[in-house]
């Protein structure tokens, strides 16, 4: 990760003169998207991934085409008929974690990724972004993508970045990696969008109604279990950083994600409350037919938009170095 005096953190300025084409790999529920509109600098095209609920929260909060299907059943004409400037790509992480055994490329959950660093070899789009767990810079599969880049002529640089880095109050280090056939310059990230504390990020949902107080509280005698390893938050606590949330948030109560202090006891954050401390806008639904378990995993698998749309607006048309 790059830094600029007294450790703030630095990333790649974007100079463009037309918004990128950007195609959205492993979509989720579309925080590429979400970051593409947050930093101006391009547009998805169309979103893939496996996951039929994530792609019907996308859909009901985009207008591009979404996609279920298998990365390995796109044919390489499939790519390139979107003529897209930019692939982003955000692969599954388990077998890169201690939780999923850190299989790296032995897990099967790594064949579409691995599939996809073929697909870049033969294609060469012009513009790579991608996001995965830290550890993936130290495995064999990035190795193999890093070398793939390296032979085909790409630039590229890796980062670990966090949420907390830009003032918002939500602890996620992921790593990030840019790749251009053109160059990268760095500058200073330009995006560090409000809300900035717990309270003002809850206050961005204030007439949430789409989720019942019993779904969200936490028992009396749950609490006490778990009191002295769960991270519990008050509101007026300017100073207040959640814990990252994950994919079991709502299931496993320890080292899921962060929990509300209230009058009346303590509580989870809604799935609602969640995308706002991921920096989705306040306008994002969950459509009906996702229960609340199904809407915190879907949330716990997804992006930090505001750091997704500053390493968005790290490429720079190399006829401009």
């Amino acid at each position: 990760m790059k830094r600029g005096h007294h450790g703030r953190v630095v990333l790649c300025a974007f100079h463009y003169n037309r918004m990128m084409r950007i195609l959205e790999l492993f979509s989720g529920i579309g925080g590429a998207a979400a970051a593409a509109k947050l930093s101006n600098v391009g547009e998805v095209v169309a979103s893939v991934d496996i996951n039929e609920r994530a792609a019907t929260v996308l859909r009901a909060n985009c207008s591009h085409p979404v996609f279920v299907r298998e990365m390995e059943s796109l044919d390489d004409k499939w790519f390139e008929d979107w003529h897209a400037d930019i692939w982003w790509a955000s692969p599954p992480c388990q077998p890169f974690t201690r939780r999923g055994n850190m299989r790296d490329f032995n897990d099967a959950r790594a064949k579409p990724f691995l599939n996809l660093i073929d697909r870049i070899d033969r294609l060469g789009p012009p513009r790579i972004a991608l996001e995965n767990v830290p550890g993936f810079e130290r495995s064999q599969t990035a190795s193999r993508l890093r070398q793939t880049l390296a032979n085909a002529g790409y630039k590229y640089q890796e980062h670990l970045l966090c949420p907390t880095q830009i003032g918002i109050p939500n602890r996620r280090r992921r790593y990030y990696l840019v790749a251009a056939t053109g160059g990268l310059e760095c500058a200073p990230a330009p995006i560090s969008p409000e809300p900035r504390t717990v309270s003002e990020v809850l206050d961005r949902h204030s007439e949430d109604t789409r989720w019942r107080c019993d779904e969200l509280a936490v028992k009396q005698e749950t609490h006490r279990k778990y009191e002295s390893a769960i991270s519990i938050v008050e509101r007026e606590d300017d100073a207040a950083v959640t814990s990252c949330f994950t994919a079991a948030y709502g299931r496993s109560y320890v080292r899921s994600g962060s929990y509300l202090r209230t009058a009346t006891g303590v509580r989870r954050f809604s799935p609602s409350e969640v995308l706002s401390f991921l920096g989705f806008p306040s306008s994002y639904v969950w459509p009906d037919e996702i229960s609340i378990t199904a809407a915190w995993r879907l949330a716990g698998n997804s992006l930090s938009v505001p750091i997704v749309a500053n390493v968005l607006a790290s490429f720079i048309e190399a006829e401009q170095l």
